[in-house]
């Protein structure tokens, strides 16, 4: 009786523990050219925690949506671009799932899904049309602070 007792508070704080993995999510990531540099960042939503994903530093800073079918769409820029929304977090895997990614490069929407690797510095993104297995999985690695460009850099206050 007593084993089922530590196994079951083991199994309660390994899932607690495991609950707030997805705020090692939260940062800036390189794109896989290191051309620009995305962020993720974490809110608490009415059905569990929300990811989205923007680009924040890019070295074309000129550049535009030019390949969003959405006409309309074509002259926002690519700074401050919403390109990552709608995944929900699951514990048991650490990984978020079922979201979209937007592609500015060709201008398409995708299923995607991601994970960390297990150093916490590499983000793998899978994109996909139906199903993950027909998909691509695109790695992001983690932004050193001493590499983030001064409009990134968070001063502290005075």
């Amino acid at each position: 009786m007593r084993l089922l007792i530590f196994l079951a508070l083991m199994l309660g704080t390994s899932t607690l523990l495991n609950a707030q993995n997805y705020k090692a999510y939260e940062g800036f990531y390189w794109t896989a050219e290191k051309d620009a540099i995305i962020e993720l960042t974490l809110t608490e939503g009415t059905d569990g925690p929300e990811v989205t994903g923007r680009t924040r530093w890019s070295n074309n800073e000129a550049g535009f949506d030019t390949q969003n079918p959405d006409t309309a769409l074509r002259d926002r820029p690519i700074i401050g671009l919403k390109f990552l929304w709608g995944f929900k977090y699951s514990p048991k895997k650490n990984r978020w799932k079922s979201g979209k990614v937007y592609d500015p490069k060709n201008g398409k929407t995708y299923s995607a899904k991601m994970s960390l690797d297990k150093t916490g510095n590499i983000l793998k993104m899978r994109g996909y049309v139906g199903i993950a297995l027909l998909g691509r999985t695109a790695k992001f690695e983690r932004v050193k602070q001493s590499d983030l460009p001064e409009e990134l850099v968070v001063k502290p206050a005075l």
